[in-house]
């Protein structure tokens, strides 16, 4: 019988909920490099948690993450958890892909085997 989790639908579903969170999570850090880093002591955290929430890379890597979870929900409520959830390790492996393009960051040999070990799983996980 037809399992509903092969649809087309879900693969878009999941693929796009993968979009959103890399693009969300690349633009918050994106953001950061621009804005500095969260402040310890107290009494400049409100200060910049103002300020951060009306910087549009904040705010558009915000949006991201909600349109993923939109797409989530579609991808879950038409398949398994167990079928879906897998996939979302593609997303660490893009933002350690685009990582070391898109902010100079060097990534060293390790993180690399365990996203190595991650598609793996995920190949696996698929089948």
């Amino acid at each position: 019988m037809f399992k509903i989790e092969n649809s087309w639908v879900v693969y878009l579903l999941i693929a796009l909920t993968i979009l959103f969170t890399l693009s969300g999570q690349l633009l918050i850090k994106s953001a950061t490099r621009e804005l500095g880093q969260i402040p310890t002591r107290p009494e400049e955290l409100l200060p910049f948690a103002l300020s951060a929430y009306r910087y549009w890379k904040v705010l558009a890597g915000l949006a991201a993450g909600v349109l993923a979870s939109f797409c989530w929900l579609g991808a879950v409520s038409r398949s398994d958890i167990s079928f879906a959830y897998p996939f979302m390790g593609l997303a660490i492996v893009l933002v350690l892909v685009l990582s070391p393009l898109l902010f100079g960051e060097v990534v060293p040999w390790h993180r690399w085997l365990g996203v190595l070990i991650v598609c793996l799983g995920i190949w696996i996980a698929a089948r």
